[in-house]
């Protein structure tokens, strides 16, 4: 079970622009889907390339997908995800991507196994060097409420594997994504 999920990353680009948020954004950290009424509002993050590229995926830290990306997504029922239209203003103009609102977290991290650190209080995850899936957990959870999630321990944007297949299927293949499986994922992911 362990091998069927990936992690979802930026690719590693300096061209990439990360994102930030242009409007309140706390009814997006709680646990549940949120009200819209009009596309919440993303501008480039620091530090903004001198060419940003735009590309099929970018992180706020949560995804933020094109439309095509949106389109696979939408496409497998997804439990506990919310596709938010989102205006990203680069520069003159006002593109639109989707915020992959991931409102279902699973608290599956495999304690005894990952190699993590902790505050002093032991509630805080300060790092999390390797990550392993508490089976039991998963298994307990029908997998059509596990096939995308967040991980409650940290922000960690969890992906089985019959979605990242639907993803990379897109031709051509989406830009600005990287699917890492969890058994090669761990904080300095990033850099590798």
């Amino acid at each position: 079970m362990q091998d069927d999920y990936c992690v979802l990353m930026r690719a590693r680009s300096q061209q990439h622009p990360l994102l930030t948020w242009d409007q309140e954004y706390l009814p997006f950290l709680k646990p549940a889907p949120v009200v819209v009424h009009e596309p919440v509002r993303l501008k480039l993050g620091e530090p903004i390339p001198p060419r940003p590229v735009m590309v099929d995926h970018h992180s706020l830290p949560a995804p933020v997908v094109s439309t095509r990306v949106k389109e696979a997504l939408e496409a497998v029922d997804l439990h506990g995800v919310q596709l938010v239209p989102a205006d990203v203003q680069v520069g003159d103009f006002v593109l639109r991507y989707w915020l992959v609102h991931m409102w279902r977290s699973i608290r599956c991290m495999d304690r005894n196994r990952s190699i993590f650190e902790t505050s002093r209080s032991g509630l805080t995850l300060l790092s999390l060097d390797k990550l392993f899936l508490d089976e039991a957990v998963l298994g307990e959870t029908p997998l059509e409420e596990r096939l995308v999630f967040r991980l409650a321990e940290s922000v960690v944007h969890v992906f089985h594997r019959t979605v990242v297949e639907r993803v990379l299927a897109l031709s051509p293949l989406p830009e600005g994504l990287r699917f890492v499986p969890v058994t090669e994922w761990g904080d300095s992911s990033a850099f590798r």
